[in-house]
């Protein structure tokens, strides 16, 4: 089968940051890290594993920064992946090979992959951040029958969805219901990210939050606000104006690309805060948002983010960035609650308890949810170099989610 394999290699590390030095292109070439190559097909890795044709894989914001190289070897995170592998954790696919033991999905059935790889998936008793249905917390992600990895997509022995087949514990599966499309199944992952983040701290009618990011997360967390949350005035912020139009399509009621210093006095001009002037730098607000969900996570959102959010309010944060400095006086000054959120599991919502993906599924039927129009491009994994391109050049390709295209 053909995949899109990263391989740690020093040689490729160097060489993709030098032919990367001169364009996007050069970081995705064929003498990088990242290979478009022929495997062998999977084979079932237990009598409880199937194995998926795949048919949609998303681009995650994660996949990007990987491939482009945009991390640190200090990252603790390094500890719990293993190389080689085939990246892509958003993938939908047909079950075309089902182990003896599989109870939970059939062969010929259509699926969405949940790629987490906890206990349940690693055969061994579950932990208890397990237990308590927080998945993506696991505390054996090295441990097990596999080699290490948080989920399908960096771990050596279970493929991601950039490949023809994957191999797949029949816990990770999820029927997709008939007449869903299933491009629109595609976007599970993202949007139970973006569910799992705005449940550590959902808004309330009458509140006024701001969304940093209008890229796939930022846009379907605003949808997500707007269509559940009713009742709640939502600013949202990116520094590509061209989003704009899609940001309010999406539910966002205000948009705007100011940042820094700007984007402090617009918030305080829309909400009416006191605008505090240290004697260098920039503002902060007294007064505010009652909540920032940060789909970017640079040190430059964070640190606008403590300036514009008000006294006791809560940050989410939800992006990945590399790490840096940022002047944070504010988050112990007006005793703001700064909230970390990866994953999902299973999920509280309107007073139920449900794993993401089945929420993400019901919401879909019930016509509550319509998160398509966040897929602007689709294109085959033969294409790969475009379509990561198009993916981290998101202003000059006007792209936002973007998926691979298996099923020609």
């Amino acid at each position: 089968m053909k995949a899109l394999t990263f391989h740690f290699s020093y040689p490729r590390l160097a060489a993709a940051k030098v032919l990367g030095a001169f364009s996007s292109r050069g970081t995705v070439s064929s003498f990088g890290p990242l290979a478009f190559q022929e495997l062998p097909d999977p084979g079932l890795l237990g009598d409880d594993w199937v194995i998926l044709q795949t048919h949609y894989c998303g681009i995650c914001g994660s996949d990007v920064k990987q491939v482009f190289l945009e991390g640190a070897f200090d990252n603790p995170l390094t500890s719990l992946i293993s190389f080689p592998h085939v990246l892509g954790h958003e993938h939908v696919g047909t079950v075309v090979e089902a182990g003896r033991a599989v109870k939970r999905v059939r062969k010929g059935q259509q699926v969405v992959c949940y790629p987490w790889l906890s206990c349940v998936v690693r055969g061994l008793p579950a932990c208890a951040r397990c237990r308590e249905g927080r998945l993506s917390l696991c505390e054996r992600f090295t441990d097990g029958a596999l080699a290490p990895g948080m989920h399908a997509g960096n771990c050596r022995d279970v493929q991601g969805g950039f490949a023809s087949f994957v191999p797949a514990h029949e816990s990770m599966c999820f029927p997709i219901p008939e007449g869903t499309a299933l491009e629109t199944a595609a976007l599970a992952d993202p949007f139970t990210v973006c569910l799992h983040a705005v449940s550590k701290s959902p808004p309330v009618a009458g509140e006024r939050v701001l969304v940093f990011g209008c890229g796939s997360l930022g846009a379907l967390l605003v949808h997500l606000l707007s269509r559940l949350y009713p009742g709640v005035e939502i600013i949202a912020v990116d520094r590509e104006p061209k989003s704009g139009p899609l940001a309010l399509k999406m539910g966002a009621h205000e948009f705007t690309s100011a940042g820094g210093p700007a984007l402090v006095e617009f918030i305080g001009q829309r909400t009416g805060a006191a605008v505090r002037r240290p004697m260098k730098g920039f503002p902060f607000l007294h007064g505010g948002v009652d909540r920032v969900y940060d789909t970017v996570g640079t040190a430059g959102t964070l640190e606008t983010g403590v300036r514009i959010v008000k006294a006791t309010g809560t940050i989410v944060l939800v992006g990945v960035a590399e790490p840096r400095r940022f002047e944070w006086t504010p988050l112990y000054f007006k005793e703001i609650t700064l909230v970390g959120s990866s994953g999902y599991g299973i999920e509280s919502f309107e007073g139920r308890k449900l794993h993401g993906f089945e929420l993400f599924l019901e919401l879909l039927g019930a016509g509550r949810i319509d998160p398509a129009p966040v897929i602007t491009h689709k294109l085959p994994l033969a294409k790969y170099q475009d379509a990561f391109v198009a993916a981290r050049e998101k202003g000059r390709h006007g792209s936002v989610k973007v998926l691979f295209d298996l099923t020609g």
